[in-house]
């Protein structure tokens, strides 16, 4: 009987999926890979638990194989996946094969997680509880899934949508759609250098000239939401 298969399965769980969700530098995972994790979290476990027990006593090279043919990621962050089996293996066994669950997962998490997350990407520059994995703006500790809103034009809880608690007052929305986006560059480059009677909504600091002062305060409001 292999005792260390029902435990293998929940170290692989906290360590694939929960412990970096919990814990945005890219490492051998892409962003498209850690997008990708994110929004199939459910079956990115299913298939690295089902892959690590049919690979148990064939190594790292089966579980990537494995991987490769049922996941949309790269081979150097199912790469990553491989590494970390094989770290539970050589660190946690005894936890895992004659310890509880909890023994194994903890073991797992302490000797290997740091090794998956470094492998993988998967950090969290903002200390704000949640890594890049799904955080959309990981600079910024105000920003990452179900964040209230902040009013300063930001999408704060990461779901593609500016809510009336996350825009705010812009002046580069030059045509009025509520996002300061490409086709407002497009307008503030019409008039980009302008040097008397500039009148419009380019001429952000109302000094009558269209020019780099003006330009600095676009950029700093691109991509915002408006009210």
């Amino acid at each position: 009987m292999n005792y260390l298969t029902p435990h293998l399965m929940v170290a692989m769980l906290c360590l694939s999926i929960c412990a970096s969700l919990q814990a945005g530098a890219q490492g051998n995972c892409t962003s498209f890979d850690l997008d990708y994790i994110c929004q199939n979290t459910e079956y990115v476990q299913a298939v690295s638990l089902d892959c690590g027990l049919a690979c148990l006593n064939d190594g790292e090279e089966c579980l990537v194989a494995c991987m490769t043919e049922q996941l949309a990621l790269t081979n150097d962050c199912i790469g990553c996946f491989g590494e970390q089996v094989t770290c539970i293996v050589q660190s946690c066994f005894l936890a895992c094969a004659f310890g509880s669950e909890e023994d194994c997962a903890a073991c797992a998490l302490s000797n290997c997680e740091a090794g998956f997350n470094e492998c993988a990407g998967i950090v969290n520059a903002d200390t704000d509880d949640w890594t890049n994995l799904c955080d959309c703006n990981d600079n910024n500790p105000n920003i990452y899934p179900g964040a209230d809103g902040t009013n300063e034009g930001f999408d704060n809880n990461c779901n593609g949508i500016f809510s009336p608690t996350e825009t705010t007052d812009c002046l580069a929305d030059l045509n009025l759609d509520n996002t300061v986006g490409t086709a407002d560059l497009l307008i503030f480059l019409g008039t980009f250098g302008c040097v008397s009677n500039c009148i419009g909504e380019a001429d952000m600091n109302n000094d009558g000239v269209v020019g780099a002062s003006d330009l600095l305060i676009f950029l700093s409001e691109f991509g915002l939401g408006c009210n």
